[in-house]
């Protein structure tokens, strides 16, 4: 399908606009997407079955810029050899009007697609200012709703601020589905990058292909340190490693012409949520075995939950969060501490309700808030922070499928109890113990080093202690040696625990809970 485009600029007229061949082999679809996908096209294809009342006529594609929406459409559009007509010029009452009866006419004998990108420029009715504004938004509220029983003229909304559509436009019948389009995984990222360098080079695809040539060991070392790429940023980091190899008139690219890239290209998905990718999991954490079982369990049983991690400092509450998700291949938004705050009244409100949202479009997904007490109310306190906690009380009130949310505190006694009563799991993260702190060593060390020995200089220290241990042998360039780390833990004060003594009987400890109910249980048998 190869129309050229042609707008007819200031009366609302559009003409089908150029569509490329996009096939499987040209696009990058992210496995949560597949079935949305396939709905669409088996939906579209045989609207006749549906009548003249069912059927999804009109989605909303949403999610961060470059992550494909526009080129999947493009994909859809090929697939149900559909022309495609961009509502790019459409801007007021009038031109809405103009367009829908347009396409409404030619509808009747051939099924077409409205592109409209960036639909949240039509305004929700809070941010209208102008009174054409919300002339247009009810002029387009009226026109989809006289789509009813039109079963040839299909709508796709994008957006990367799905928040500033108008409630009314999502309601059913009009957009009566959104789709999220999510940022590559470390498979997807790899994917994308062997479309555009090797599936698009002219020995591949002849026509319009380019001429340069990547090693696939390259992008795959690319894909592993480009969290948080959209697939549009993967291209820039091409296009630039391209230039730099021609620069030294090369057309076979090598990895520092890539290593140049990346330094010129941000992700973008990074820039409205603290996504974090997972690098751990449960065996690269030292000990805990028992929290390590109970967490298996509340996965395989349940579909999502509220989980509080509590204990002293340093004893690995975030780490053990990361390498769940990691376990599982969960997606992981990780708010630190105050992060969410903001100096705008009511912002801070608007950042949290992301998140949550945020959450649910990615489950199964972890919704890490670590350090948590430090963005809630302290217990006996009346501070500006009431109204985040209150509302964060809310949202775990509610749990939603497929996400984990998971808070990180060393005193759960300074929260009110009102809040730490919403999670239904708490697990307490004690000093590890002799075994398990030679075992957090081994994480470290090489097999023939005898961990047992730096246990006995000092078996006060947390995770952290051994961690940082490690990290300053290794910036340091010293050799791991029994005298090099007898120096820096031997006299390293481990904490004082004898205050959690009294917090873990009071906030009961999921661990112990399971073990006594499971000693029980065996106990009976």
């Amino acid at each position: 399908m190869q129309i050229k485009d042609k707008m007819k600029e200031g009366n609302g007229k559009i003409a089908p606009t150029f569509i490329k061949n996009i096939t499987k082999d040209d696009v990058y679809i992210h496995p949560k997407l597949v079935r949305d996908l396939e709905d669409i096209l088996v939906t579209l294809r045989n609207m006749d079955d549906f009548g003249d009342e069912m059927g999804d006529r009109n989605y909303i594609f949403s999610g961060p810029a470059g992550c494909g929406k526009t080129l999947i459409l493009q994909y859809i559009a090929h697939e149900l050899n559909f022309p495609i007509y961009d509502g790019k010029n459409i801007f007021n009452a009038q031109h809405i009007a103009n367009a829908f009866q347009q396409l409404r006419d030619q509808a009747q004998t051939t099924p077409l697609i409205l592109m409209i990108n960036e639909i949240d420029k039509f305004s929700s009715r809070d941010d209208v200012v102008d009174p054409a504004q919300s002339q247009t938004l009810n002029q387009l509220l009226d026109e989809m709703d006289g789509l009813d029983k039109n079963s040839k003229m299909y709508i796709f909304g994008t957006t990367n601020r799905p928040n500033k559509i108008d409630n009314a436009l999502r309601r059913g019948k009009r957009f009566s589905k959104e789709i999220y389009f999510m940022p590559p995984d470390k498979d997807g990222r790899l994917a994308i990058l062997k479309i555009h360098a090797i599936g698009k080079n002219e020995k591949n695809k002849k026509e319009g292909g380019h001429k340069f040539e990547v090693n696939e060991k390259d992008l795959e070392e690319v894909a592993k340190v480009t969290f948080g790429y959209t697939g549009a940023d993967l291209v820039c980091i091409l296009n630039a490693a391209f230039t730099s190899a021609k620069r030294d008139k090369r057309n076979k690219v090598e990895y520092k012409d890539l290593e140049y890239a990346l330094t010129k290209t941000k992700p973008s998905a990074l820039k409205d949520m603290p996504f974090k990718e997972p690098n751990k999991k449960f065996k690269d954490m030292g000990g805990y075995e028992g929290h390590k079982e109970v967490l298996k369990r509340i996965v395989a049983n349940s579909d999502g939950s509220n989980i509080l991690f509590y204990g002293p400092k340093g004893t690995g509450k975030t780490d053990f969060a990361e390498a769940m998700a990691g376990e599982y291949g969960f997606n992981l938004i990780m708010i630190s501490g105050s992060a969410p705050e903001d100096k705008w009244v009511g912002e801070t409100e608007k950042i949290l309700d992301k998140y949550f949202e945020r959450a649910k479009q990615l489950a199964p997904c972890i919704l890490l808030f670590d350090e948590m007490d430090s963005l809630v109310e302290r217990k006996g306190l009346i501070s500006h922070k009431g109204g985040w906690t209150g509302l964060l009380q809310s949202k775990l009130s509610k749990p939603i499928e497929g996400v984990y949310v998971i808070g990180t505190v060393n005193r759960p006694d300074r929260i009110g109890d009102a809040f730490t009563d919403r999670f239904v799991h708490r697990l307490f993260f004690g000093m590890p113990s002799k075994e398990e702190q030679e075992a957090i060593w081994r994480l470290y060390l090489p097999n023939e080093f005898d961990v047992k020995k730096l246990v006995d200089i000092n078996d006060k220290l947390s995770c952290r202690d051994i961690s940082y241990a490690h990290q300053r042998v290794k910036d340091w360039g010293l050799e791991n040696t029994f005298e090099v780390y007898d120096h820096l833990i031997k006299n390293i004060q481990g904490v004082d625990t004898a205050v959690f003594d009294e917090i873990r009987l009071k906030y009961r400890d999921s661990v112990t809970d399971y073990n006594e109910v499971k000693a029980f249980l065996g106990a009976k048998k």
